[in-house]
């Protein structure tokens, strides 16, 4: 996720003002002349909109050697990109932490939007989503004069790394956590905004960390503080089917996770295999995609793959059932959450080898790992394909992981919520 959409809404706030400000004229220029997607007019923008000063720091430090200690949280501020989709990972991660809180811990949760929303559809949104969080406050931001006017609050989390920038000057509050699902810099190219996110680690926030990998990164690379947790899988949602049909009938059929716009994802790499595997096995094979709106005609996919676009939850937990391999590419220094809904719903997983998540996907025991090459993923697809048995004995191993140490998202937040009532407090690691 960037913070690309959230600035082009901004642009509709700012458009009529005049332009009065150096950030504002940039977005002008950036809009007016056709830039948008071109990198240094985005990153000129991003060095005005998300700036700080080393007393910004030291004034936001400050918060936690004055309210040191165990503290009661009755409230939170929670700093959250603008979303379309509640449904889907990360903004479903922490709703569903808000959600838990307020259910269970009697906690208000606030909610602040980076963007120009509408407020009452958000809100209704999330209580469609989360009934429980039917009612929290929502309000939206896009300059830091509209954080000013804030209600105070016990805590406040930043999800984003722009959101956190915005936080850092929000100081009615007596403690700061960052909620990391990411490690946000490989989402840019290394420059002026991959720097602006890594600076956003050295703030002093206390780490909500999501996975073990980030935490370590948090913690060794930029000195903070963090507690992790390990993502889970409602396996009310995501389960196998009672029976699949019998390959004999049928093609085997394969889930990609398609997305053009994000590199991460790795979507050429994936493209060009899956026409290799195509060319190979035929109409052995059915190859269907969801997860964005694109066409395959766009990308010599053709005959090779169907895109089924955005889907709800529910739809997208019927296709991940009907499916017998899901292939994922993921190159930042998280797993995602399809691999654990996939292995959740009965698919084996096949993805590119990536050393920051080893401690979830293992080779051979809950997955298929490969190189990040088109002829590599392509002779690991079709092994996946054509060794049947193996991929059933996988498949079992990975369903059984989930349902023995990922299905039980209570656990987690609550190991989270000890830490965020006391964070420097010893406790034994895992």
């Amino acid at each position: 996720m960037s913070l690309s959409h959230y600035v082009r809404r901004t642009y509709e706030i700012w458009k009529y003002a005049g332009w009065s400000s150096v950030k504002q004229k940039i977005l002008a220029r950036v809009f007016q002349q056709g830039y948008w997607g071109s990198y240094t007019p985005e990153a000129l923008l991003y060095s005005t909109w998300m700036d700080f000063s080393e007393e910004d720091v030291i004034a936001s430090r400050r918060l936690h050697e004055i309210y040191a200690g165990p503290m009661d949280i009755r409230s939170i501020t929670w700093f959250l990109p603008d979303f379309t989709h509640p449904y889907y990972g990360g903004v479903y991660t922490l709703l569903r932490f808000a959600e838990y809180f307020q259910r269970v811990k009697g906690i208000d949760n606030h909610f602040a939007i980076l963007g120009n929303i509408k407020e009452d559809e958000i809100s209704r949104k999330i209580g469609e989503a989360f009934p429980a969080l039917a009612g929290q406050p929502v309000r939206k931001f896009t300059l830091q004069s509209h954080v000013d006017g804030f209600e105070r609050t016990d805590a406040a989390i930043a999800t984003l790394w722009g959101t956190a920038y915005f936080m850092l000057k929000f100081n009615e509050t007596c403690r700061k956590f960052y909620f990391i699902q990411d490690y946000e810099p490989l989402f840019y190219p290394a420059g002026s905004v991959s720097a602006q996110v890594e600076a956003s680690y050295q703030f002093g926030y206390y780490g909500i960390a999501n996975t073990p990998t980030l935490k370590e990164i948090y913690e060794k690379e930029y000195g903070g503080k963090a507690e992790y947790f390990v993502p889970c899988v409602d396996t009310t949602v995501f389960h196998p089917p009672a029976q699949k049909p019998s390959e004999s009938s049928r093609p085997v059929r394969i889930f990609v996770y398609g997305r053009p716009g994000h590199p991460r994802n790795g979507f050429e790499l994936a493209a060009q295999a899956l026409r290799l595997l195509k060319k190979k096995l035929g109409d052995q094979i059915e190859i269907v995609s969801a997860g964005d709106r694109w066409y395959p005609g766009h990308y010599s996919l053709d005959g090779v793959v169907e895109n089924l676009g955005l889907l709800s939850i529910e739809e997208t937990a019927e296709l991940y059932r009907s499916c017998d391999i899901g292939f994922v590419m993921m190159f930042t220094r998280h797993p995602s959450y399809l691999p654990f809904e996939l292995m959740a719903s009965g698919c084996l997983v096949v993805t590119n080898y990536n050393p920051a998540t080893t401690w979830f996907l293992k080779d051979q025991e809950n997955c298929l790992l490969s190189s990040a090459s088109a002829t590599t993923l392509m002779h690991t697809l079709e092994k996946a394909v054509l060794d049947k048995e193996n991929r059933e004995r996988i498949t079992r191993n990975a369903l059984q992981e989930i349902q023995s140490s990922y299905s039980d998202w209570d656990q987690q937040i609550e190991k989270i919520y000890a830490y965020m009532v006391d964070p420097e407090a010893s406790r034994q690691p895992g």
